[in-house]
């Protein structure tokens, strides 16, 4: 008899999540709609098959949504998660334009990825992962509005109070530097 894999269970509430959307939604990185820049890269991609996981309980304030999402839940253990993270996570697919008050953490925080430093101290930095799909604002490092930044370096902070989601941040981090990648820093406090 197979055992069925639970899902990932996170520590943070879904009021937490409700709060740190919240924050997000009251700025905005840059002035206008940077989909109108690529049609929308990041969401859709012509034929191909994209998609981001979630993390653990975030699925908690996205609950019921269906008309713009495809859910599935995937098995960690297939991907490149850190070995504290087990059983299962959701990871969704964008079926048409999303609520923008509504997008998952990882949409909210692209181009940048928070990233911490080896004494352990949080960084947003550029994102450096190789994507599919060129990002006119990642290419050209343009300017972000300062209070989305903050705002969002606000928000990793309290994301990373969830042991699991600290333990991503950092398995990434020790990732990008283990493949040489170049780290630029768009802030950290002092």
């Amino acid at each position: 008899m197979q055992r069925r894999e639970r899902l990932m269970q996170g520590s943070l509430s879904k009021e937490t999540f409700h709060e740190i959307y919240d924050m997000l939604n009251r700025v905005n990185h840059v002035p206008y709609d940077c989909g109108t820049l690529c049609r929308k890269a990041c969401c859709r991609r012509g034929d191909e098959d994209l998609g981001i996981y979630l993390l653990p309980n975030e699925d908690l304030v996205l609950q019921g949504e269906k008309d713009w999402l495809t859910w599935e839940r995937h098995r960690v253990r297939d991907y490149d998660f850190p070995p504290t993270w087990y059983g299962k996570t959701y990871f969704i697919k964008c079926n048409s334009n999303c609520p923008r008050e509504k997008r998952p953490m990882q949409c909210r925080t692209f181009p940048l990825a928070p990233h911490l430093s080896d004494t352990g101290e949080l960084w947003l930095i550029w994102e450096t992962m190789d994507l599919p799909y060129a990002c006119p604002l990642l290419e050209r490092k343009e300017a972000l509005n300062k209070e989305f930044i903050r705002t969002l370096y606000r928000a990793w902070q309290i994301l990373i109070s969830d042991p699991l989601i600290e333990d991503l941040v950092r398995y990434d981090s020790r990732s990008r530097e283990e493949e040489g990648a170049v780290i630029e820093v768009v802030y950290r406090l002092g």
